[in-house]
């Protein structure tokens, strides 16, 4: 996915990887997970999104933005 500034995570992949190894990143990706999931539903839903946008420094993506990162297939 590439973001506003043209960086894809796909490309940072293998250097966190090789940084954290496999179940350093993999833990890094669930707790990252964990802070964005709707806690009851244990997914990450439109609102739970829009609620935590601000913890990865997006609290001004408007609705249409949020709707387009659920709806991406990877």
């Amino acid at each position: 996915m590439a973001s506003r500034s043209g960086v894809v995570f796909e490309d940072f992949f293998p250097a966190m990887v090789e940084k954290l190894g496999t179940d350093g990143f993999m833990k890094e990706l669930c707790n990252g997970f964990r802070l964005l999931m709707d806690e009851k539903k244990g997914v990450i839903t439109f609102e739970s999104l829009k609620r935590n946008a601000n913890l990865l420094g997006l609290q001004d993506m408007s609705d249409d933005e949020v709707e387009s990162w659920l709806d991406e297939e990877f």
